[in-house]
């Protein structure tokens, strides 16, 4: 794997004759790669773009600058006597970092026992990392210059600052900066100097904020967020501000500037955990964003949305928040909007992660409250992961990063799952082999005994027919489908995997496809969808299953059957899917996405333009 860590390259350069001032010299974007020949080699990780470069007329050779497109944008770039060197972020190789290495998309640890984690990205090249400690009594806050290597940077106690209280229970920081101010936000109880904490009762959890002028964080007294007179605020005492329980900001801040408006994201407390968000400009202008006390949540949400974060890409803005106690079915979800004020459940909830159980269904790993950042135009979701004995018990929680996936219609790819689907074949029965990047093939992972005649199963992480080992997708280098139609098991399909889709579909010769999955792009908050699809001679059935069946999905599975037109049609008599788009049932202003189909993939994506 070609990657050198910044550490190394600072060291390795100055053995060159590099300065310090010329190794932090970085590509700052996307770009052609300018991969050459003849370049410097250090310890056989870093990469020589080009050599020198001819002067006019004979004259005297031009060194080599580096420039954008060094090193593709995934790089950084320094100039040696003899060209340039590319160092290559994490997950790229080649001379010009223009490659994806194996472990583009692997899971990586980065501070064991840590929760909660924030990241903040001071550029390209520094990003400091806080969190929830073990001790639960201090903020940790960590520094990286490549964001894989992360060291103690500074430990904030906020009791060492307050000569009238103490804190405990210090939960969910956010680290952000704002108007020339570090900003800290965290969740916790405050009690009078050395009285107990927690508090017996009476008192509860609230959130506090301090800032710092420099990014040596020397942060002051803690104080409560407040924002006048009815508005929301953060409150000690148990119970609801006059204003209601949404005005009470309990856990989990989160803040995000859209480049127009700056937007705070809070938890509060009633009948569960809800997430609510206000523009500073205006408190009062409260956006009610997730929770039970305000949407219908699904029973394994166990009544908790919290974790708020939000990010923007290609024109879309992001909000992941986390579901479930977090020594349960804790897990990540997230919702897309044109806007920060559309970020709520009232859109298309999509899951991002599943908790991994073993085969007797006890707790294996969990994932959640997370924090998204951007590096060079790639995304990492950075979460805690729970960890649990053999009693599914919970018994450590730890940072990790892992790359984001996007699909065309810019939602994300799944953290730790993979449906996969398959063609039938008449009487048989299937058992799934999962091969990973080093060689290991788990056998059988999902024996016949769980899967039999079925033509789908989503991979979970997890081999239940080999002991619960855990194998993470990004690990997964093939998936190897076996079928037997008589008890014998020596005919298998294996289809390569990337380590980041989560969805595939495993064809086998002589099989059909009795399903076809698919998903589609979500216009307006309020819009409902119909599914058409194309005969082979052309012609339409529209509806095949109407907008009184779809309702406000985006996802759907045509298993043959037009639900709403009464007529049945297998997948290979398909020629083509669309998928129509109206607000208020106005069809005649549908807007519509049509994709080709070849009668065998078992999933689709259709973008509704």
């Amino acid at each position: 794997m070609f990657v050198l860590r910044r550490s190394r390259l600072l060291a390795l350069l100055v053995a060159v004759g590099v300065s310090a001032s010329a190794a932090a010299c970085s590509s700052g974007g996307g770009g052609d790669s300018g991969a050459g020949t003849g370049g410097t080699s250090l310890g056989g990780q870093s990469h020589g773009v080009s050599g020198g470069t001819s002067g006019l007329a004979g004259g005297p050779a031009v060194p080599p600058r580096c420039s954008q497109a060094s090193c593709s944008g995934n790089g950084v770039c320094s100039e040696v006597d003899d060209g340039l060197v590319c160092v290559c972020d994490e997950g790229f190789q080649g001379d010009a970092c223009e490659a994806r290495a194996v472990d583009h998309y692997a899971r990586t640890l980065l501070v064991d026992g840590l929760a909660d984690p924030d990241v903040f990205r001071a550029n390209d090249d520094s990003f400091f990392l806080t969190g929830t400690a073990p001790s639960a009594r201090v903020v940790p806050i960590y520094h990286s210059t490549d964001l894989d290597d992360f060291t103690e940077h500074v430990s904030f106690d906020p009791s060492a600052v307050d000569a009238e209280h103490d804190y405990c229970h210090v939960w969910a920081p956010e680290l952000t900066h704002y108007a020339g101010s570090y900003e800290l936000y965290f969740s916790a109880h405050r009690v009078a100097k050395g009285a107990a904490c927690p508090p017996p009762a009476g008192q509860t959890v609230t959130t506090f904020h301090v800032a710092a002028p420099t990014l040596d964080f020397q942060f002051g007294v803690p104080e409560l967020v407040e924002n006048g007179a009815a508005q929301p605020a953060s409150r000690v005492q148990d119970g609801c501000n006059p204003a209601g329980c949404a005005s009470t900001i309990r856990i989990d801040a989160a803040t995000y500037d859209d480049g127009d408006e700056r937007w705070f994201f809070y938890v509060w407390f009633q009948g569960g955990n809800n997430i609510a968000a206000y523009p500073f400009s205006s408190p009062g202008s409260l956006h009610q964003v997730a929770g039970p006390a305000t949407f219908a949540v699904p029973a394994y949400d166990e009544s908790i949305n919290e974790g708020p974060d939000v990010f923007f890409r290609d024109g879309r803005y992001y909000l992941f928040f986390s579901g479930g106690f977090f020594d349960s079915q804790y897990a990540m979800y997230y919702v897309m909007a044109d806007d920060v004020a559309g970020l709520t459940r009232a859109r298309a909830v999509r899951r991002h992660s599943i908790p991994v159980r073993s085969a007797g269904g006890q707790f294996v790993e969990t994932h959640g409250h997370n924090s998204v950042v951007e590096r060079r135009g790639e995304f990492f979701n950075v979460f805690h992961q729970g960890q649990f004995d053999a009693s599914g018990s919970l018994t450590r929680r730890s940072t990790y990063k892992q790359r984001l996936g996007f699909g065309p219609d810019g939602s994300m790819q799944a953290l730790n799952y993979v449906d996969l689907s398959w063609s039938r074949l008449p009487g048989a029965q299937y058992s799934l082999d999962v091969l990973t990047r080093e060689g290991v093939v788990h056998g059988p992972c999902v024996a016949s005994g769980r899967i039999g005649n079925a033509t789908s199963r989503r991979f979970e992480g997890i081999c239940p027919d080999d002991d619960s080992v855990v194998v993470p997708k990004a690990d997964v280098a093939a998936f190897r489908l076996f079928h037997s139609t008589d008890g014998n098991w020596g005919a298998f399909v294996e289809v390569p995997y990337h380590g980041v889709s989560d969805r595939v579909f495993v064809p086998l010769p002589g099989g059909s496809t009795s399903s076809v999955a698919l998903r589609w792009s979500e216009l307006t908050t309020d819009a409902e969808y119909s599914l058409d699809v194309q005969r082979t001679d052309g012609s339409w059935i529209a509806p095949c299953v109407g907008a009184g069946v779809l309702g406000s999905s985006v996802a759907a599975t045509y298993d043959g059957n037009c639900t709403t037109a009464g007529e049945a049609r297998a997948p290979a008599e398909i020629r083509a899917f669309r998928v129509c788009s109206a607000v208020g049932g106005n069809w005649a202003q549908a807007r519509c996405g049509t994709v080709d189909y070849d009668g065998s993939a078992g999933f689709l994506d259709v973008v509704i333009p």
